[in-house]
């Protein structure tokens, strides 16, 4: 199971003559929370210059125990340094390695706000992920330390915040990195091979794409930095400002474009938007059976205003209540294209037996459908 090293105390920063003392708190976590990693492993903390060319002004080293709950640490920085603009930077040698080979590694590292390494100093709330694509560019992507489920990386259900963390998942989106990776390989995977022909259409015009419950926006975003597009983000009004920090951040393919939009299944679509799309991305948000039903709503008719359009489905299965969200597009009339599932990075403890896995399904409406 994929683990996240998260800041439950974001940098904090206190002086002395001879000393910068940059101090914070940090678990090392499942997607939910629900597990802490259940193994030592050594952790490398270093505060970087924020302007390039990111110079590392102070670091150390230290240890996680299987049996941790929590991390206090504090780094100190020469005094010489005071009032430099810096990040907090956590992560391990293995998670380094990996990144730097485009693979999405076993713990995500974490990256504080810029803050100034004066007296007193507290970061915002708010801490980055970073991720590197198939094609060398980097996902940028922010998320708060706090308890807004829709306002975190990964949690991109459109009703999360009626409902109980506890139900939701952040894996799946990482399993889109590696499925878009597959489907834009020069060897074809079984599974990915309708969503390559369109992303291979890109060649001829730019496509147009839809995410429903973005949440942070991450794979949007991600498929924007990737492929020729134009990428709509949906979600509640409570994710608007996170998918806009997220957009400012990220490194669009030539000739992409990304934009955000409150869009509410329950509510449906506007009569007079425009919805001709090529593709709609839907990453984990099926967990619930009530917002499932909005869901399939707001996809048959999406698929009505444009037959063509592919529709791509990646979750993490959790529970029964999965099941109807499947039960509901077949009765709708969607025709399941293609399936793959995607095993996602992981280590193999007594705790975490089984391979965590992202589930992968591409639909279209089928034709006669009234």
């Amino acid at each position: 199971m994929v683990h996240y090293i998260r800041l439950l105390r974001t940098p904090q920063t206190a002086t002395s003559k001879k000393a910068i003392d940059v101090s914070a708190v940090i678990a090392v976590t499942t997607d939910l929370g629900d597990a802490l990693y259940p193994a030592d492993v050594s952790l490398h903390v270093e505060v970087v210059e924020a302007n390039y060319p990111h110079d590392t002004l102070c670091a150390t080293s230290l240890e996680w125990k299987a049996t941790s709950r929590a991390l206090k640490f504090t780094v100190q920085c020469p005094s010489k340094y005071l009032s430099r603009p810096a990040l907090l930077h956590v992560t391990t040698k293995e998670t380094t390695d990996t990144l730097k080979a485009l693979h999405i590694p076993q713990i995500l590292d974490v990256w504080s706000v810029e803050f100034s390494l004066s007296d007193k100093q507290r970061t915002e709330p708010v801490v980055e992920r970073r991720l590197w694509l198939g094609n060398k560019s980097c996902v940028r992507m922010t998320e708060e330390t706090g308890d807004s489920i829709a306002r975190h990386i990964w949690f991109v259900n459109i009703f999360a915040s009626k409902y109980n963390p506890a139900d939701l998942s952040r894996d799946a989106s990482l399993g889109f990195l590696i499925y878009f990776d597959k489907a834009m390989s020069q060897s074809s995977t079984v599974g990915t091979s309708a969503i390559s022909e369109v992303m291979k259409n890109t060649k001829v015009r730019r496509l147009k794409v839809l995410e429903l419950g973005a949440g942070c926006g991450i794979v949007g975003v991600a498929f924007a930095q990737l492929v020729k597009c134009d990428m709509l983000l949906t979600d509640l009004e409570d994710a608007q400002e996170i998918l806009g920090s997220n957009i400012r951040l990220a490194s669009l393919a030539a000739g992409s474009t990304i934009q955000a939009q409150n869009l509410d299944w329950e509510t449906g679509l506007d009569d007079s938007s425009n919805a001709n799309f090529d593709l709609i991305l839907v990453s984990d948000c099926i967990y619930n059976p009530e917002s499932s039903l909005h869901l399939v709503k707001t996809l048959r008719q999406l698929a009505l205003r444009a037959p063509h359009v592919l529709i791509l489905v990646g979750f993490k299965r959790r529970h029964e209540a999965d099941t109807i969200f499947f039960e509901r597009m077949q009765q709708t009339q969607f025709k399941v294209l293609e399936s793959i599932n995607i095993p996602l990075p992981h280590q193999n403890t007594d705790h975490d037996p089984d391979i965590p896995t992202a589930e992968f399904y591409t639909y279209k409406l089928s034709i006669g459908t009234t």
